[in-house]
């Protein structure tokens, strides 16, 4: 079974979502039915927390928000294996999803980007605030991937505190081939301070050849280089772990794949050591006791298994 919560529009008269930003958040339970098709349908966010609560056996819940040149049938592929790979290093927390309009098709960029600043505002209130509200003292990590990274930053820094209400944070933020503006995560810069404020721990996994983020940062924000490939800035958050994934990817990944361009940005999630790196990582273990790290002559940590 997979929960997730979505600003897709819904088309009724053929019963599926579209690429278009919806007018409210629907709440979806689906069942996989073989061959990559899938059954189940929306639900209310009443009986859809009570799914996601009961499924929470460690009393944590993960939020997965996909990037860009996600289509839903992509979401819902992506959710699985991240789940797996959780589920197989002992995570009992619930996985869902924060699904949003991407086009999945890679010339639609520009309007994939749109599309995420339009639904960010909806992230915290509709997902992160409903859980945590619903059940006190649960908690809530994060996995961004890509240009959901910049609609997290955009989520984060957009909700203010209601009143008569405590703070509220996630514990554990995973940004993975993030598709955000390095320097926004410069120590004292706007992302950097939501990111202190909002959650625990941010944790930025970096590849210095991901070719999706090398034409990003070099050619459609004209040099303004992403925190996916080149890391964090050297004045990064206190709250903050940069995780060099270099090496890993070329020695898991074939020689003769390693160029396809997108190969680079998305294989975290076919990677067995990646995963674990992933498991203990919301499990709140150190970075510096993680068996999945080593030192870099940077100064920073590497992901090694």
């Amino acid at each position: 079974m997979a929960l997730f919560f979505t600003r897709r529009t819904y088309n009724a008269s053929k019963q599926k979502f579209t690429d278009n930003v919806a007018s409210l958040t629907r709440y979806v339970r689906v069942q996989a039915s073989g061959g990559g098709s899938h059954s189940g349908g929306i639900i209310s966010r009443d009986d859809w927390l009570d799914l996601v609560i009961a499924g929470a056996q460690s009393r944590e819940v993960l939020i997965y928000v996909h990037g860009f040149n996600t289509d839903q049938a992509g979401m819902l592929s992506r959710l699985g294996k991240v789940e797996g790979g959780l589920r197989a290093n002992g995570f009992t927390g619930a996985v869902v999803a924060f699904d949003w309009p991407s086009r999945g098709d890679v010339n639609f960029y520009d309007s994939d980007r749109t599309n995420a600043k339009a639904v960010a505002p909806f992230l915290v209130p509709d997902g992160i605030l409903a859980i945590l509200q619903r059940s006190p003292g649960i908690k809530v990590h994060l996995l961004a991937h890509s240009m959901g990274a910049y609609l997290t930053l955009r989520a984060f820094s957009g909700e203010g505190q209601q009143p008569g209400q405590p703070p509220w944070k996630v514990d554990q933020a995973l940004f993975v081939a993030a598709d955000a503006e390095a320097e926004a995560l410069r120590r004292g810069a706007w992302g950097a301070l939501v990111m202190e404020h909002r959650c625990q721990r941010l944790t930025n996994y970096y590849n210095v050849v991901d070719q999706t983020l090398t034409l990003a940062g070099g050619i459609i924000h004209g040099g303004r280089e992403r925190a996916g490939r080149v890391g964090l800035p050297d004045l990064a958050p206190a709250n903050a772990v940069d995780l060099y994934t270099t090496q890993q990817f070329r020695n898991v990944v074939p020689d003769n794949q390693q160029g396809g361009f997108f190969v680079s940005h998305n294989w975290y999630y076919d990677d067995a050591g990646c995963l674990r790196d992933i498991r203990l990582t919301v499990a709140g273990q150190s970075d510096a006791t993680m068996p999945t790290r080593v030192n870099t002559t940077a100064g920073n940590r590497a992901l090694l298994t």
